[in-house]
């Protein structure tokens, strides 16, 4: 180590060379530890910037809690600035800036390059010069000395004038001399849209070092919280999908039990991504590397069925690799595309069924099919029981479907599909008919009412005490009792 530790022993006379020694033996040692431990130690954990000063090309920080690389902790508060400095003409000078001022002029730095990165800088320290003035103009002092009436904890009162140094910081930018200081990168500056004659605005694209998430809104709110709402909504979709198909482990069609799958994975996501993006305190290398867990958990919906190669991890500009892990992620996750069609369920009412219905099905660019659970029985036998004589099916608008059944009258015409439509999902449990005429008067009712309804032979109902709401109708077979499920697949001429 550069600062060796004190050797103390009895009979030592003190000199103020002793503690000073002693701290920065203390302060190396500390910061050497934690660079050991993590070496993302530094960065912003808060900061707040004057969008009218910036407007009027001065940067103006209204409050900062950052640590530097060094490990010195740099805090300025609300209320700990003076009054604003305009530094357009001084920049080019020796900065002469007033205690604690936390303010620099841009428009001179913008006529050298297009963007201009700010930096909080610190000067270090260097033994052989003094490094503690009471002089605000001296830049190159580490320490200001600041006098402060301090009153004994101990008993009331008796109150002494002690001095103290207070961090010499400051702010400068890329266009400046760094050397001499510690610094830190907090924000990156350009001309909105790239006009020369347009006002100064953060440089939505850069992300400085920062040791929370919530430091930096374009980090926390737009990268972590945004990947968070993203999934949420696939999940809202995949869902309802797997609730209305009752998709479930046990689905033969790939495209559903891709979306279990895929579902599984977002939902695990999903929770532990909410306790990042609301909990305060997240380091982002912990937010990136749960971004990457879960774009490697869905590597295997993309086409190349492996992860992709992931950027590592770079503290000092966050906002490249976050960005580009939320755009894997957001492809991935459309990688399990939307089905081709549309399904409902008919559930049970009164002593039929009826399906709900989109009003754009009826369009002439959709197709309708009536899907079958047939469940145990063979594609014959299912199709041979809703034929009249047996269960009898009678398909119409939930107005005029009890006339029609009764009567005997001609319903919605049907056609046996006997090769499974390709936008259709493939189950071997299913069978399926195509309505085959868009005309007669039990169409017409259909379109009016914008209801479709399914009635049977009631005797052969065994479910019929609690057949209301209920997908599946048990049917009385000369065999034994079946388990019928019927439902509406819209599907659209592109599909």
């Amino acid at each position: 180590m550069q600062h060796l530790p004190v050797d103390w022993y009895e009979g030592l006379f003190l000199r103020p060379h002793h503690f000073q020694a002693l701290e920065r033996h203390w302060t190396e040692l500390r910061r050497t530890s934690h660079q050991w431990d993590f070496p993302f130690h530094y960065g912003l954990k808060t900061l707040e910037i004057s969008p009218e000063a910036l407007a009027d090309y001065q940067f103006d920080v209204r409050q900062l809690h950052a640590r530097m690389r060094d490990g010195t902790i740099v805090t300025f508060g609300v209320g700990e600035e003076p009054d604003r400095v305009d530094l357009r003409e001084a920049i080019r000078e020796a900065e002469s800036v007033e205690q604690h001022r936390l303010g620099v002029g841009l428009q001179d730095a913008f006529e050298s390059q297009a963007t201009v990165r700010v930096y909080l800088a610190v000067p270090r320290t260097k033994l052989g010069r003094p490094n503690v003035q009471a002089d605000a103009s001296d830049t190159a002092a580490r320490y200001l000395r600041t006098m402060a009436i301090v009153q004994d904890e101990s008993r009331s009162g008796h109150e002494q004038p002690l001095e103290f140094r207070r961090l010499n910081a400051r702010l400068l930018l890329s266009t400046q001399d760094l050397s001499g200081y510690e610094t830190l990168p907090i924000a990156q500056v350009q001309r909105a849209g790239g006009d020369v004659r347009a006002r100064p605005a953060i440089d939505p694209q850069y992300i400085p070092p920062v040791i929370s998430v919530e430091a930096w809104p374009g980090l926390g709110r737009d990268m972590v919280r945004s990947v968070y709402d993203i999934i949420g909504q696939k999940i809202d979709v995949l869902a309802q999908q797997v609730r209305e198909r009752s998709i479930g482990f046990a689905a033969t069609d790939a495209s559903d039990l891709n979306r279990m799958m895929m579902l599984v994975e977002l939902n695990g996501a999903h929770a532990t991504l909410g306790g990042i993006a609301f909990c305060g305190g997240i380091h982002p290398l912990d937010a990136y590397l749960e971004l990457c867990r879960i774009a490697g958990r869905l590597a295997i919906f993309g086409d190349q069925r492996r992860s992709e190669e992931i950027p590592t991890y770079d503290h000092e500009n966050l906002g490249p690799i976050f960005r580009r892990i939320r755009e894997m992620i957001e492809s991935l996750i459309h990688g399990v595309r939307e089905y081709e069609y549309e399904q409902r369920f008919f559930v049970g009412v009164g002593l039929g069924m009826q399906a709900a219905l989109d009003p754009t099905w009826f369009h002439a660019d959709w197709k309708w099919y009536i899907g079958v659970n047939k469940g145990e029985l063979t594609e014959q036998e299912c199709r041979e029981l809703l034929q009249p004589g047996e269960l009898d099916w009678k398909l119409g608008s939930s107005r005029q479907v009890e006339i029609l059944f009764k009567r005997r009258a001609e319903g919605l015409q049907l056609r046996p599909v006997g090769r499974v439509v390709r936008a259709l999902p493939n189950r071997p449990d299913w069978i399926y008919y195509e309505l085959d005429k868009r005309e007669g008067t039990a169409w017409r009712d259909v379109q009016e009412t914008q209801t479709l309804a399914i009635r049977f032979k009631d005797s052969l109902i065994v479910n019929r005490d609690r057949f209301q709401g209920n997908r599946t109708v048990i049917v009385q077979t000369r065999s034994g009792n079946v388990e019928l499920q019927f439902a509406l697949f819209a599907v659209p001429s592109r599909a």
